[in-house]
């Protein structure tokens, strides 16, 4: 008995270790959110289209990597809400991701007239502020990985960013675009609101955003209004910690504002995003609302799942070794006795 199961635990803790390996991009850990200073009331036509909307992109999701929908109402009270995955990765990441989505921006923009919220592998946002199809290369968030140690990367990561401007892909899937150079890959996502054009000018921001900011760091990602970048170096992690850039306090839809907590002041602007002097949150004149954008990075907020699996791989790699230590223990005995 006391063989069968050292025998079964040690694969078992292999297996879950490879798994969480594996799973280390979690596409649905939390990256930014953003939501409007205006609120709406309970039980009014707005609070109904709202929840009519993120109902609607969720069960759209399985389906398609990018959709955007209008409630009945719309044209009166101008609720519009899209949601866009990365067009890459598959239907059923697609669903799960919108739906934690949607379960987030109730929860965190709870009454908000509008909202956003990107995870690893989707965006969400509705609101009436007149954004569909309008271009956004706000700098929203923007992270560093360590120092990679090695003097080539840059070299490598501008070559594969360069890659993603070049590139060109049909605005109906997103535009997701890849590009590699040595041992630096590069992807991007457009929102599919986007044209051709928009869409590259958006990237181009993007990519700019990351050779300026991140040095020789081994990784980089930064996300803008209607798109976002990445690079990753498959030569191995760096060994400085990267750490987090707000950008510069910019919300979404408007104008610059302080994160929360940021101390910082300005007016949130309409739909022109432009900011004047003035005390944080208050809506500037235009169509769109200001956005309380909260600087939050993605490892900083977990659904739990990473802690519940590290929790189970210690728990059976703690029975692994008592197991392998009583096996060990009765051997020992047997040896004595036979002595």
């Amino acid at each position: 008995m006391w063989k069968f199961l050292a025998a079964t635990a040690l694969p078992i803790l292999i297996s879950l270790l490879a798994v969480r390996a594996r799973g280390a991009d979690d596409y649905t850990a939390f990256v930014y959110a953003g939501c409007s200073q205006a609120r709406y009331d309970a039980g009014t036509q707005y609070a109904a289209d709202v929840d009519a909307v993120l109902s609607t992109l969720t069960d759209t999701a399985a389906s398609t990597p990018y959709a955007n929908y209008t409630p009945p109402s719309g044209a009166a009270t101008g609720l519009v809400g899209l949601y866009q995955c990365r067009s890459d990765l598959p239907a059923a990441v697609c669903g799960v991701c919108v739906k934690a989505s949607a379960s987030k921006l109730s929860s965190l923009c709870n009454s908000a007239a509008g909202g956003a919220v990107q995870l690893r592998a989707c965006f969400v946002r509705y609101g009436n502020d007149s954004f569909l199809g309008k271009p956004d290369n706000t700098v929203l968030f923007k992270k560093c990985g360590g120092e990679s140690g090695d003097a080539g990367v840059a070299a490598l990561r501008d070559a594969a960013l360069g890659a993603l401007q070049a590139a060109s892909s049909p605005a109906a899937d997103g535009s997701y675009r890849a590009g590699a150079a040595g041992y630096v890959q590069a992807m991007s996502q457009c929102v599919g609101d986007l044209g051709a054009k928009a869409c590259t000018d958006c990237v181009s921001v993007a990519a700019s955003q990351l050779k300026a900011g991140c040095g020789d760091a081994s990784a980089g990602e930064v996300y803008l209004g209607k798109c976002y970048a990445r690079f990753w170096s498959n030569a191995g992690t760096g060994t400085g910690g990267g750490g987090a850039t707000p950008g510069g306090g910019n919300v979404i839809g408007g104008g610059n504002a302080g994160p929360i907590g940021d101390g910082g002041n300005g007016i949130a602007g309409g739909g022109n995003g432009i900011a004047g002097g003035g005390t944080v949150g208050v809506p500037g004149a235009g169509s769109g609302y200001g956005y309380g954008f909260v600087p939050r990075p993605y490892g900083d907020v977990q659904d739990g799942s990473g802690k519940t699996l590290a929790i189970i791989i210690g728990i059976v790699a703690a029975a692994a070794i008592i197991i392998i230590f009583l096996s060990f223990v009765r051997r020992a005995r047997a040896a004595n006795g036979k002595s």
